[in-house]
């Protein structure tokens, strides 16, 4: 009987846990965390305020204060392998040679107005910032002075290749350079009070952009994409009203942003349309980092560090007898039926995702029951989420 019960319980909790979007990680800090990077499943690290430096070598189940040795706010984190890593402050470049136990203060050229840090491979690197980029091609063990001139206010910044560079900026100015840093073109001009958090790229010609700002009192998004080089203000989050800090993509469909509300938004066909998921916080996320397609971190305001084992997409049980939304059958071969115990009166939507979160199949409701023509799907385990003004519902289910 004690057996029982103590499985019973034990279930109960694996379903809890498995039924959230974002698990929240115990970080033992109040620090505001900045970025976040990963080099394997298990080994990451996350820096933030006040030379804060946190490391987890379990996938972050667990992470651990390290001592920076120094007192201003890391911006960037960025690790080559797992014993060789570097971060930056305003006015500080540091590296560790041990797996980030123990840092040094690099001596470099000009060390100030540094804001983020890129490596192609493990010798090429930049640190960009302010009106200045600094570039290794030995590892980090020394870095020059481009002659270029870069933007103000930087914040972001991506190399597709050694000599094609992208950097963002104060007021959303955007710029791109063709050899190495050395003569710089607006990419895009500046067209608001606003910052270009974020650069990401999936391929040499394709690339996005996220930021945010302010507009006659309000916060606003803006998100761009480029395709062969040409910078196209498709911009489908305009209106969204949050301020967009990072942008992640985990292959050439899939990718996600973060948003100084707590939010976190989805793509799965390439920054055509976005989902937002449940974050389950309403403090500032500032970074996001993935290690494969469904396993990722994000990092905020006051020591957040989420996790996510799914691809951001919670995933509830089949049994839902008790709930406003039944399927059945379940499994199922062909038809699934989406029953409702209310008529939707405003704009309700099934969205239908694999178990990788790539979304299969969209389509409105419009009365209690409704049909989904799934017998062209291939067989596997689906999510379905149910969005409508009574909120959002999540369920499970196999196709066979």
């Amino acid at each position: 009987m004690k057996r029982f019960i103590f499985t019973a319980i034990g279930v109960i909790i694996l379903l809890s846990a498995y039924s959230q979007d974002w698990i929240m990680q115990q970080t033992n800090t109040t620090a505001d965390l900045n970025s976040i990077c990963f080099v394997n499943p298990d080994l990451g690290w996350a820096v933030g305020s006040d030379g804060t430096i946190l490391k987890t070598i379990n996938g972050g189940d667990t992470w651990v204060l390290k001592t920076s040795g120094v007192a201003n706010d890391l911006y960037s984190v960025h690790f080559i392998d797992p014993l060789t890593g570097f971060a930056v402050s305003y006015g500080e470049l540091l590296k560790t040679t041990d797996g980030g136990d123990h840092w040094v203060v690099q001596d470099t050229v000009i060390n100030a107005g540094l804001a983020t840090i890129f490596f192609i491979g493990s010798d090429t690197g930049f640190i960009a910032g302010t009106g200045r980029i600094l570039k290794t091609t030995d590892n980090g063990e020394t870095w020059i002075k481009q002659n270029g001139f870069g933007c103000f206010g930087v914040k972001s910044f991506w190399a597709t290749d050694p000599q094609t560079l992208y950097m963002g900026g104060a007021d959303l100015l955007t710029m791109k350079s063709l050899d190495g840093g050395v003569n710089w073109d607006v990419l895009i001009p500046n067209i608001a009070y606003g910052t270009m958090e974020s650069i990401f790229f999936t391929d040499h010609n394709t690339g996005y952009f996220a930021g945010g700002g302010w507009a006659q009192g309000n916060t606003f998004s803006y998100f761009a994409k480029i395709i062969d080089g040409v910078a196209t203000r498709t911009n489908p989050l305009r209106n969204l009203g949050k301020w967009l800090s990072c942008v992640f993509f985990t292959d050439t469909n899939n990718g996600y942003i973060t948003a100084l509300d707590g939010s976190i938004l989805k793509t799965t066909d390439a920054g055509d349309h976005w989902t937002s998921l449940t974050s389950g916080v309403n403090s500032a996320l500032t970074s996001i980092f993935f290690t494969d397609s469904i396993t990722g971190y994000a990092a905020g305001r006051s020591g957040i560090i989420l996790k996510t084992t799914n691809g951001g997409l919670a995933i509830s049980g089949p049994d839902v007898m008790n709930k406003p939304i039944k399927i059945y059958p379940n499994p199922v071969s062909d038809f699934l039926m989406v029953e409702s115990n209310y008529t939707p009166t405003q704009k309700s939507e099934l969205q239908l995702y694999n178990i990788s979160g790539q979304l299969m199949l969209q389509q409105d409701i419009h009365n209690k029951k409704s049909e989904l023509d799934l017998s062209k799907l291939p067989k596997g385990v689906y999510v379905l989420k149910i969005l409508s003004p009574q909120g959002i519902e999540v369920i499970k289910f196999d196709k066979m």
